[in-house]
Formats: structure tokens, C-alpha cells, sequence
């Protein structure tokens, strides 16, 4: 299927098939829409012949009578090669002009219209109306080239009108006629062409928009050559074609070339327009309809230009802002007093006055505020010891900068009491569990030493059996809170070397394989061709790979899948872990990094997970200048570690 949707022949062939079949339909539903509204159903041949050459005639007399009101001698010439055959009577002089002379004809017409004549008032003789120019200076009519009076007058006229049997291949009466006999013997067979051809095309189209785009050797769709052209362009560029196409069409003249000519016209208009919509549609399917325009190009310019100056003007200094609102607001002032100058001098002189007054107390306002803010920023960025100048400051802004200046003191001691109650607490942690771990390693030992002699009360096995677990995991429990404490207050000792990240995660991964077969979890990597590195320490950051995944083996619901990616972009490695939880996530994302937090909040789990391993994992991650993140989604646990690419 891939193949026969890429390859580049049948494309091809499915474009000239959609030609022809389209071409075949929209003839034969056009023809089947007009024989059905022309009666060519309902009717016989020889009275719908006969009614559709009779409205023919009927149009035609309108020309015929316009072509005799000019000229009656032009008639005779006018339709020499026309498979008309007319008799046209004068009632009034009894004069005919005629071509019929009995000719077996296929429809008639026959009318009497009164028509403009000029007859000369001395010998009675008749002039056509292009032959007489008037002199509206005189109230009587004279003809320039003779100088004889004449007057106007009307007479009637009978016009007769006769389509023959026998035509000739001259005019569009020929035309009509094969027309009508084509379209009455094959009516039937126009509607069966139609459904036919309709349901064809349904199906080339529906292949051509499916396949367009997509090639044998890929699965993505190429947006390719002349497909590139931004929509909006080839939009403006096809209405354009199409509308100097039409503009052709009209000025054709003549039944051979409107044939020939307006054929060739609408098949290209046709392959423009099916190269059009194909393109739009390789375009909707690459996602690149609206992106890949030229408006879309034009408004990322204008917002980009937009972002430029704001970012000028957010980094313009306050004094420098207000001072230009101020020239802007004193030139217009300026401006409109320079208009009423004539009217009082005194009001000028005052208005200067009044504007210098205004304008440095304004600038002594955005002066200070100026401080004010710097100040602020040093402060957020650590400098507590920064105190703001107050010198001619006034009123409101000088009683923000003196508190300002008087949180420092708050800020210092408050971020002081902190510092020592955290050093209180790591120390009190590691004096504590030093204390606990002496005693712990002599009821471990004696543990071991009591499970090495022989004894044959089965109980007393099982007290042992639960004491050597119990003892065991409170010294991983200590050992962990003891690297905790150290991690987070950055007294473990860190060497920073150049480090293989692809070959520390597949080190990791080989070293819990058999962990993971025995909780049935399957391993799914996807690491990069090229090598990435990174200045990590190897032990401290294989301590972030161990901590994940013993999580991992301990909470991963037995008979998923686990991911671990690695992806570098922007000069970043990113390091993804993903499982799904056994039992739900009951803790958010950043409480997870806290110590003794779980993320089933159950202290009866069957895991023997202490809360502590992804609070190591984040402290020592950081200790070496990354970033660790923990992200949920229901069930779904996600552990993100990013560190700096190094060449």
C-alpha cells in the first residue's frame, strides 16, 4: 500500500485519468441537466427539433430586423453563408426581399414589426436611415448629398424567418442542430456516464489528495518543489490566472476558434487548478498551511519588531522615559500656545513657568523612583546590605525607600535564624544517627552471629529472619538520612570530570536487569547516535541513575513498560525516566523531593521504600550543577535530569 500511494507513475496517470473522467462528467451532467430541463425525456424528436430551432428563429429575428432597420440592402449579403432563409414583406409598398424558395425547412418564425423609413416628399422614393444625416437647425429634415426634402415615417413590415433542413457546417444553427440529434439518441446514455464518471472521480481524487506528498522511500509527507509556494501567494497568483483564463474566453470570436482556442483555455485551467488544491492539501497535511504564508511571515516580522521595541523601552531608564513624554507633551503645548500667541503674551510667559515647575518636579519623581527601583533589584538579588539614597526625595516615594531600607534588617535576620535552624537540624540528624549507628552495627553483628549457629526452634529462626531484615533496613535508613543531610547543606564532596551519559544509563540498566525481570518490567531506551557529555561526578551521578531505579523497581506496576530517553537540544542533555505507578500517586510532583514523603502516603505499603531516594537524587543532581524534576499525570511518573553538554 505504501508503495502503490508514493509511486511517482501512477500519480501520473491518475492526474491524466482525472482529466479525462473529469471532463467526461462534466459534460455528459451538463448535458443530462439541459436535456432534462429541455424536455428531451418527455418529448419526440421531431417537435423537440422543431421547438428549440423555433426559439432559435425567434432570436434570430431581433438581429434580422435590426440588420433591415439600418440597411435593407445589406440583408441579402449579411446572409449569404448563414443557414438561414428569410422573406421579408413590405405591406405598404407590397416590395419583398427574399432567399427562400420553397426549401423543406425544420422551424419557422413569422411576425410584422413597423420599421423607420425616410421618403423623399418630390418622387415619393425611400431612404435607409444611414444614408439621411439631420440639420436640427430647420424643422424639416434635409438630405446633405442632395439637397431633397424628406420626412420620416413608419411602415410595416413582415418578417418571415425559415431554418433549413440542409445545412451547412457555417454558424451555430448547425452546431444546435447535430446537438440535438447527439444528445436525443444518446440521453440515456449521458445520465449512465455521469454516475459513472462521478463515482470515478470520487475515487481518483480521493487517491490523489491521500497520496500527494507522500513517496515510496518515507513515511512523512515532503512538501517539495513548486509545493512550496506559500498558500497565500498561490492563491493570488491562481485567482489572477483564472481571471485573465475567463477574460480570454470572452474575447473569443468565431465557432472554430472558441472551439479550438477555449479547449485548449480550460484544460489548463484545469491542471492549475487540480496542481492548486493539491498543493493546499500537501501543505494541510505537512501542518504547514498556516505557518509556510507570507501574512504568517509578514506578522512574526511586525511582532518581532513589536518585541524589539518594548524590550527597548523596558530597559530605557525611567528617567529617560519621563523625560521624553515630557518633551512630547511640552512640544504639542508649545505648538498650540504658538497658534493663540496673538491673542495674550502674559498667557505664554505663564505657561513656561508653570511647564518648568511641573517638569522637574516630575523629573525629581522619576528620579527617585529610578532609585527606588534599583535598590528593589538589588535586594531581590541578594544584596541586603544596599541602602537606597533618599537625598531630595519627597513624600510618599521617600517613606517606601526608607522601608525598604529598613527590610533589610528584617530580611538579614530572618534569612540568618533560618541558616542556623538548618544547621541545627543537619546537625542534630548527623549527631543522631552517628549515636544510632553504633549500637546498630553491633545488633547487626550479633544478628549474623546468632544466624550462623545451629538451632532447631523453628520460631526463634523466624524472630531472627525478621530481625536481620528490620535491622538491615534501618542501617540503609540512617546511611540514607546521613547522605541526605550532607546532600542538601553541600557537604558531600564533588569532582567534576567528563562523563559519557549514554554509557553511565546503559551501566545502570545492566546492572538492574535482574531486578526488572523479576518485577516483569521491560526496559525501553532511546539514546542518540552521537555521544553526549557532560562534567558530572561518576559516582554521585550513578547514585541518581541507582536511586531512580530502585524507585522504579519498588513502585512500577509488574508487566509495564519503563522508558529511559536521552535527548540533547539547545546545547542540553535531558535525561527522562518514565513508569507507571502500582498504587496511585497520592502526593503532588513537588512534594515527592521532600524527605520521608511517598508517593502512596502509606506507611503499610509492602515496599520498603524510606522517602528518601528522590530527595537524595535532587540534592546530589544539583550538587553537580543540573536540574531535577519530578512531573505526574495520574499514574504516570516522570523524572527529568538536565546537565550542560560539554564538546
Amino acid at each position: 500500500m505504501k508503495k502503490f500511494i508514493g509511486n511517482t507513475a501512477i500519480k501520473i496517470l491518475a492526474v491524466t485519468l482525472s482529466f479525462i473522467v473529469f471532463f467526461t462528467m462534466l459534460v455528459s451532467v451538463a448535458g443530462s441537466v439541459i436535456m432534462l430541463f429541455s424536455d428531451f425525456y418527455t418529448r419526440d424528436f421531431a417537435t423537440l427539433e422543431e421547438n428549440i430551432m423555433e426559439d432559435l428563429a425567434r432570436d434570430e429575428f431581433h438581429k434580422l430586423v435590426s440588420i433591415y432597420d439600418q440597411s435593407a440592402n445589406y440583408v441579402e449579403s449579411y446572409y449569404e453563408d448563414k443557414n438561414i432563409l428569410y422573406n421579408i414583406k413590405n405591406t405598404h409598398t407590397g416590395e419583398t426581399t427574399s432567399n427562400f424558395n420553397g426549401q423543406d425547412y425544420i422551424a419557422t418564425y413569422s411576425t410584422s414589426e413597423f420599421v423607420t423609413r425616410f421618403i423623399n416628399s418630390l418622387d415619393g422614393s425611400f431612404y435607409d436611415n444611414d444614408a439621411v444625416n439631420y440639420d436640427y437647425d430647420n424643422e424639416n429634415y434635409y438630405h446633405y448629398a442632395t439637397n431633397i426634402l424628406v420626412y420620416e415615417t413608419s411602415q410595416k413590415i413582415e418578417f418571415t424567418i425559415y431554418i433549413p433542413r440542409d445545412m451547412q457546417f457555417t454558424d451555430r444553427f448547425f452546431l444546435v442542430d447535430k446537438l440535438i440529434n447527439i444528445g436525443y439518441n444518446n440521453r440515456y446514455t449521458f445520465v449512465f456516464l455521469a454516475v459513472l464518471s462521478l463515482a470515478i472521480c470520487i475515487v481518483i481524487y480521493s487517491y490523489l489528495f491521500i497520496s500527494v506528498g507522500h513517496r515510496s522511500d518515507t513515511k512523512d509527507v515532503k512538501v517539495a518543489g513548486i509545493n512550496n509556494i506559500p498558500a497565500d501567494i498561490l492563491s493570488v497568483i491562481v485567482f489572477f490566472i483564472y481571471f485573465y483564463g475567463i477574460w480570454l474566453l470572452t474575447e473569443l470570436y468565431g465557432l472554430v476558434s472558441t472551439i479550438a482556442f477555449g479547449s485548449l483555455i480550460l484544460v489548463a485551467l484545469y491542471f492549475i487548478a487540480l496542481w492548486y488544491l493539491l498543493s493546499i492539501a500537501v501543505q494541510v497535511k505537512a501542518k504547514k498551511i498556516i505557518t509556510h504564508t507570507f501574512l504568517h511571515w509578514v506578522f512574526k516580522k511586525i511582532a518581532k519588531i513589536g518585541k524589539v521595541i518594548k524590550h527597548i523601552y523596558k530597559n530605557f531608564a525611567t528617567v529617560y522615559k519621563v523625560a521624553m513624554v515630557i518633551g512630547v507633551f511640552l512640544a504639542f503645548e508649545l505648538i498650540f500656545m504658538g497658534l493663540n500667541a496673538y491673542e495674550n503674551d502674559n498667557l505664554i510667559i505663564g505657561w513656561i513657568i508653570i511647564s518648568m515647575i511641573a517638569a522637574i518636579i516630575l523629573l525629581l519623581a522619576a528620579i527617585a523612583f529610578q532609585r527606588v527601583k534599583q535598590g528593589g533589584e538589588k535586594i531581590v538579588n541578594g544584596d541586603l546590605d544596599n541602602k537606597i539614597d533618599t537625598t531630595y526625595m519627597f513624600g510618599d516615594i521617600k517613606d517606601f525607600a526608607e522601608s525598604l531600607n529598613n527590610i533589610n534588617q528584617g530580611l538579614q535576620t530572618a534569612i540568618d535564624d533560618k541558616m542556623k535552624s538548618e544547621r541545627f537540624k543537619t546537625e542534630l540528624i548527623t549527631n543522631v544517627s552517628h549515636d544510632i549507628k553504633t549500637p546498630l552495627t553491633s545488633i547487626v553483628n550479633y544478628v549474623d552471629l546468632i544466624k550462623k549457629e545451629d538451632c532447631d526452634n523453628v520460631k526463634i529462626n523466624e524472630y531472627i529472619e525478621v530481625l536481620d531484615r528490620q535491622s538491615i533496613r534501618l542501617k540503609k535508613l540512617i546511611e540514607d538520612l546521613v547522605e541526605a543531610s550532607k546532600a542538601s547543606t553541600g557537604n558531600l564532596s564533588v569532582e567534576l570530570t567528563k562523563c559519557n551519559l549514554s554509557v553511565l544509563i546503559n551501566q545502570a540498566v545492566g546492572e538492574f536487569s535482574e531486578k526488572l525481570e523479576t518485577k516483569k518490567l521491560q526496559i525501553v531506551q532511546s539514546l542518540p547516535a552521537e555521544e553526549a557529555y557532560i562534567m558530572a561526578d561518576g559516582r554521585r551521578l550513578w547514585r541518581v541513575f541507582d536511586n531512580l531505579l530502585n524507585n522504579i523497581c519498588k513502585y512500577a506496576l509488574s508487566g509495564t513498560r519503563v522508558y529511559i530517553d536521552l535527548v540533547c537540544e539547545n546545547s542540553k542533555a535531558v535525561i527522562t525516566f518514565r513508569n507507571i505507578s502500582e498504587l496511585p500517586i497520592n502526593a503532588a510532583a513537588e512534594e515527592l523531593t521532600e524527605r520521608f514523603v511517598r508517593g502512596d502516603r502509606s506507611r503499610n505499603s509492602n515496599t520498603e521504600g524510606s522517602g528518601l531516594g528522590l530527595s537524595i537524587a535532587k540534592s546530589l543532581t544539583e550538587l553537580q550543577n543540573g536540574n531535577f524534576e519530578i512531573s505526574t499525570d495520574g499514574d504516570l511518573f516522570k523524572a527529568k535530569i538536565t546537565f550542560d553538554i560539554i564538546s
